[in-house]
């Protein structure tokens, strides 16, 4: 199957994945990591996989982990760095238009098409295994894992569904924005300056090269991502090396200014972030950078207010 072939994909890389976003040096202490990295023996993931014939939105437990404003498409996005742990987690999808949907609606037939074109959901539970040629050491069930999805009955401008997802296997527990500040509370045009003043400040020291003092700022997110995906403190050395020297090549002299942005909160309150609000680029990270050559490159950062704190912090991409 398309999907199979998808997650073997996205499982071998996913011990590397990493090295594509900015990283800080992290400590070997992990947080809450039940067992060590290395003792761990289940390390098991959630993933979501679609398959879609129209645009969409993916949420987790109400922050945007996944998107595409294209037309079909196989997809599949992993849950681990959104789950602090074992629970009850809810997931949302939203179908948009088509790309040429003149009316700008959403047809039952765009959706359900007959069996075989229709659109795909999946939520399965893989379980690493490096020794397996397909990169992970469970079985993977398509029929118990499938999210029914149900047409509208008529046009529509997009389509919602949600489900209670059941997480239960993680061997993790970390703090993430559980205890965080709801932003929805503050004053929105003082949060939003607030958010702006830290989004500058980013991009500052990005763009002067002061790529220490960034990545000091990761450094609470990157410990906490080290433990959801099971990367040992030998694996974090060589993915901060590779992190500092692309960050070195790409951001100096390169990053974009805030333009074009509009403030998310996502999380229900717990974390806040700006995004691009349209256009080709619409809901990647404001903070972005464009080399010479054209290569432009999103840096994903996700505030959080610490319980009792004051300042914003950095706690996802």
């Amino acid at each position: 199957m398309k999907i199979t072939l998808v997650l073997c994909s996205i499982l071998m890389i996913f011990g590397i994945s990493q090295q594509n976003s900015p990283n800080e040096k992290r400590s070997p202490a992990k947080g809450n990591r039940l067992e060590s990295s290395n003792s761990v023996k289940n390390k098991v993931s959630y993933v979501v996989h679609v398959n879609s014939l129209t645009p969409y939105e993916l949420y987790l437990d109400d922050i945007l982990i996944d998107f595409y404003y294209g037309n079909t498409i196989s997809n599949t996005t992993e849950l681990n760095p959104y789950l602090l742990g074992n629970g009850k987690h809810t997931l949302k999808i939203r179908f948009l238009p088509k790309e040429e949907a003149s009316d700008k609606m959403l047809s039952p037939a765009d959706l359900i098409f007959n069996e075989t074109a229709r659109w795909h959901l999946y939520f399965l539970k893989t379980v690493a295994d490096k020794n397996d040629p397909l990169g992970y050491s469970n079985e993977l069930d398509y029929t118990k894992g499938e999210l029914k999805i149900k047409a509208p009955s008529t046009k529509v401008p997009f389509w919602e569904q949600t489900w209670a997802l059941d997480v239960k296997d993680l061997p993790y527990q970390v703090k993430g924005w559980s205890e965080s500040e709801d932003v929805r509370k503050k004053d929105q045009d003082m949060l939003q300056k607030e958010v702006v003043r830290y989004f500058s400040h980013l991009k500052d020291l990005l763009n002067n090269g002061k790529i220490d003092d960034f990545r000091k700022l990761c450094k609470k997110r990157d410990q906490e991502i080290d433990v959801v995906t099971y990367t040992t403190p030998e694996d974090s050395k060589i993915d901060d090396q590779n992190n500092k020297e692309r960050l070195l090549k790409i951001c100096p002299g390169n990053m974009q200014a805030l333009n074009n942005y509009e403030m998310k909160i996502y999380g229900n309150g717990k974390l806040v972030t700006l995004v691009i609000s349209s256009g080709k680029y619409k809901n990647w990270s404001a903070l972005m950078s464009k080399t010479p050559k054209g290569r432009v490159t999103s840096w994903g950062a996700i505030l959080h207010l610490p319980k009792g704190s004051i300042t914003l912090e950095m706690i996802r991409k």
